[in-house]
């Protein structure tokens, strides 16, 4: 089979996905200043095998002066969000240019009448010689794996300690990141990207970062305290691939953390990676960072286990004590409950620390409308408010 087509040029403008974490194939002109771009499915055999809603694409003026063109995009998501339709639940794109993110203005899509995963993009692209005229447009904050490795190697030395914990698939490293107590009996506190890799757990973890090494005096006392340690990026091949879920195998990892707690010969080299650093690290909390960008969904989400799967009557009321802080902060809402007789969790990771480690988890999932900022500030409230909680 021939690879898909990545590229199209042309006098006026570039359009590609030949990047890391580019999404979309067949792009192509449809007329004057008018494009489209088909949104790549998932690969494997897993319920999103065929699902097409990840976009990543790059796109630059090759003319000088500014103009606006409009990108026609096709998704496919098949029934799986209850009929809901790909251009429907899309109702913002983040754009990055010159490695700052911004939104584009909801008031620029359109959903196309008579095609409901099709849906219209006016976009203002700046003219060719103007600084950074090359904008990165995705329904995610778009982070590639290689930027965020470099990112790894900038952070201060003195404080953190970044160290490589395992190699995916493809023979990528996989980085964990220490901050604080290092004694043994210091509280420990887990953070990883979810390994769906469109998703921007991987910024959430930097926000969390960058703070805890900051002078902040909040800071220095969590890092006096507790012993933080994160995983920013779990899916490296993933995320290189440009996919929304899969890993390099055409696995959906999420699903499968159930075969790297039991000792499955059969668990992805990455999730049983993150399993064993959490039987090594012992955390009395562990959460998994998660972001999504469906118009259904109002704001921060989160996906909770029952605290009554923990038998230790003190653990469940600082579990119960930290998620009503949690919800009290703005933009956020309870999502869903797994247990061991309801919801669809059970073969996280999240729910095995539960079950098997005894620690308080769950998913905190931020919603892609809102600014960077805003997401990055939320992060470092939700870690402030783990540190308040714990007893003394």
């Amino acid at each position: 089979m021939a690879d898909p087509v990545r590229v199209y040029k042309d006098d006026s403008l570039l359009l590609a996905t030949d990047f890391e974490g580019g999404n979309g194939t067949n792009p192509q002109c449809l007329g004057r200043d008018h494009y489209a771009l088909h949104l790549e499915p998932e690969p494997g055999k897993h319920p999103f095998s065929g699902v097409a809603y990840y976009v990543c694409f790059g796109i630059q003026n090759c003319q000088p002066a500014p103009r606006t063109v409009r990108i026609r995009l096709v998704g496919h998501i098949w029934e799986i969000w209850r009929r809901r339709d790909w251009a429907e639940q899309t109702q913002h794109l983040v754009v990055r240019r010159g490695g700052r993110w911004s939104l584009l203005d909801p008031a620029a899509l359109h959903q196309v009448e008579g095609a409901t995963d099709t849906l219209d993009v006016q976009l203002p692209l700046p003219g060719a010689d103007e600084p950074a005229s090359a904008l990165f447009v995705s329904n995610f904050h778009w982070w590639p794996y290689s930027e965020a490795v470099r990112y790894l190697q900038t952070i201060d030395s003195r404080v953190a300690r970044v160290r490589e914990i395992a190699r995916s698939f493809q023979n990528r490293p996989i980085y964990a990141v220490e901050i604080g107590n290092e004694a043994a009996h210091a509280p420990c506190i887990v953070h990883t990207q979810t390994p769906q890799p469109s998703e921007m757990g991987s910024l959430a973890c930097r926000a969390m970062i960058d703070f805890l090494c900051s002078d902040d005096p909040a800071a220095a006392a969590i890092r006096e305290r507790f012993r933080v340690c994160f995983i920013p990026m779990t899916n490296p091949d993933g995320t290189v691939l440009g996919y929304g879920v899969s890993d390099a195998q055409g696995r959906f990892p999420f699903f499968e953390g159930h075969l790297a707690a039991s000792g499955a010969d059969t668990a992805t080299p990455e999730t049983a990676a993150v399993w064993r650093y959490l039987e090594t690290q012992r955390p009395w909390l562990f959460w998994e960072w998660h972001s999504n960008n469906w118009a259904r969904r109002p704001g921060h989400m989160l996906l909770r286990y029952r605290p009554e799967l923990l038998n230790d009557p003190s653990r469940r009321a600082v579990w119960a004590a930290l998620e009503e802080r949690l919800l009290a902060l703005p933009h956020t809402h309870h999502g869903s409950w797994t247990s061991h007789t309801e919801g669809g969790y059970q073969n996280s990771l999240g729910f095995q620390a539960v079950t098997r480690l005894g620690a308080i988890s769950g998913m905190i999932k931020h919603h892609d409308k809102y600014p960077l900022s805003v997401s990055h500030d939320h992060a470092i409230a939700c870690l402030k408010a783990a540190a308040t909680v714990y007893p003394s």
